[in-house]
C-alpha cells in the first residue's frame, strides 16, 4: 500500500555570532561537504528538501534557508530576514563560551521581530557547532544539540527533528497539490480569436 505524502514549504533561518559555522553547517545540508567558508555578508540563501518516512505516511520539507551574517556590522541587517520564519537556529561554537552566552540574546532579538501569531508555532533549536574539536560538551541551562559541520555528526538528525516537529496544518497532502494544479486555468496562454461572424 502506497503512503500518503505531505508536503510543506518552510523558511528557516540561522543565527548567532560571526565564525560558529552556520555557513559550514549550511553546506555540509545542501551538499553534504564541509566547506570552510569566509564571513557571510548579509545573508546566503539556498533550498533543501527534507524527506522523513515513518509507518504510516512520509513528509517532504523544502527548507528555504537564510543564513545570516553574524558580525557586528551586519547585525541590523538581520531582522529583515526574520520575518515569516518558521524555523530558527541559533548556533553557538562549543570552544567559545562567549559565543553560547550570547544565543540568548539572539533568541530575544529574533521573538522581538516576530508576530505574535508566528511567534507560536515557531521552532527554535539552539546548537552547538564544531563538538569535533571539544573532548566534552558544555553545560548551558537550556537545550541544545551537538553538531559538527566538518564530520557531519548530528547534521542529519537535526534537521529530521526538525521535520517531525513541524505541525500538521503546514502540510499539504500530495494527491491534493495535483488535484488543484489539474483544476487551474492558465491565464497566461494567448486568447484564441475566432473568425466566426456570428
Amino acid at each position: 500500500m502506497d503512503k500518503p505524502i505531505y508536503s510543506a514549504e518552510l523558511k528557516l533561518v540561522l543565527l548567532g555570532e560571526s565564525s560558529v559555522g552556520k555557513s559550514s553547517i549550511v553546506s555540509r545540508l545542501t551538499t553534504g561537504q564541509f566547506q570552510k567558508n569566509n564571513a557571510t555578508i548579509g545573508a546566503a540563501f539556498t533550498t533543501k528538501t527534507i524527506r522523513v518516512e515513518n509507518d504510516t505516511m512520509i513528509k517532504q520539507v523544502k527548507l528555504e534557508i537564510w543564513d545570516t551574517a553574524g558580525q557586528e556590522r551586519y547585525r541590523s541587517l538581520a531582522p529583515m530576514y526574520y520575518r515569516k520564519t518558521d524555523v530558527a537556529l541559533v548556533v553557538f561554537d562549543v570552544t567559545d563560551k562567549n559565543t553560547m552566552s550570547k544565543a540568548q540574546s539572539w533568541i530575544d532579538e529574533l521573538n522581538s521581530y516576530v508576530e505574535q501569531e508566528e511567534a507560536e508555532n515557531l521552532i527554535i533549536k539552539i546548537v552547538g557547532n564544531k563538538i569535533d574539536l571539544s573532548p566534552q560538551l558544555l553545560e548551558y541551562d537550556m537545550e541544545w544539540f551537538p553538531v559538527s559541520a566538518k564530520t557531519g555528526q548530528g547534521i542529519e538528525n537535526l534537521f529530521r527533528l526538525i521535520a517531525e516537529e513541524i505541525p500538521y496544518d503546514k502540510f499539504i497532502q500530495q494527491n491534493t497539490i495535483r488535484a488543484t494544479q489539474e483544476n487551474q486555468v492558465n491565464l497566461s496562454s494567448k486568447e484564441v480569436i475566432s473568425n466566426c461572424s456570428c
